[in-house]
């Protein structure tokens, strides 16, 4: 017996949350979305913080302040939040300053937010990046080369502790959302690195 069906159409709910989680995966690589219920009920899984940070972003997109107006709605008072939009490797050359923070690796511990400043430069036919974060007491320096692939830039390189006189690698991977470049990042040694920066000079 030749049974014929289709699949059940997308509703309006489950697009949302696609929506936000391609706007908002870029907060946690390693997060995946699981399961989406046809009212919009969603898991993601992932690294912790990172499939956390994912999920709460996801959440606060989904807010009805935060969601494109229906045709013929009046303007929201409050405008939507900006979207992921393809990154080109021309975009990177200049500075971009901001802030890095390091999530809480254990229970007990607390995030620690710093400015930083994350420079791209071309070199021998090459992007190089190099980054300068933390504090006078604790600096944070980081350099390595940089590649954009499918609208997302992937940085590998190394990070140096002068507090610890330490090197470990590091690998980056980020996209454009608005007119700021969120980059999430892992050290080999388990750190978790997020980097919030907007372009102030070329």
């Amino acid at each position: 017996m030749l049974v014929v069906g289709c699949a059940p159409k997308m509703t309006t709910q489950q697009a949302l949350v696609e929506e936000a989680f391609a706007v908002c995966r870029a907060q946690g690589p390693s997060t995946k979305l699981e399961r989406v219920e046809r009212d919009g009920r969603f898991s993601v899984v992932g690294r912790e913080p990172e499939s956390q940070r994912v999920h709460d972003c996801m959440v606060r997109y989904a807010e009805p302040t935060r969601r494109p107006a229906p045709a013929g709605a009046p303007p929201a008072s409050v405008p939507p939040a900006p979207k992921a939009e393809p990154l080109v490797a021309s975009r990177l050359p200049g500075t971009w300053r901001g802030t890095l923070k390091l999530p809480p690796r254990a229970a007990g511990e607390v995030e620690v937010a710093s400015p930083a400043m994350l420079r791209f430069a071309v070199a021998a036919g090459a992007i190089r990046w190099s980054l300068a974060s933390g504090t006078s007491a604790v600096p944070l320096v980081a350099d390595g080369t940089a590649i954009v692939v499918d609208g997302e830039v992937r940085m590998t390189g190394t990070v140096r502790m002068e507090s610890v006189r330490s090197n470990v690698g590091v690998r980056y991977a980020g996209t454009m959302v608005g007119d700021r470049l969120e980059v999430t990042g892992v050290t080999t040694d388990k750190q978790v690195h997020v980097l919030s920066i907007r372009r102030t000079a070329e």
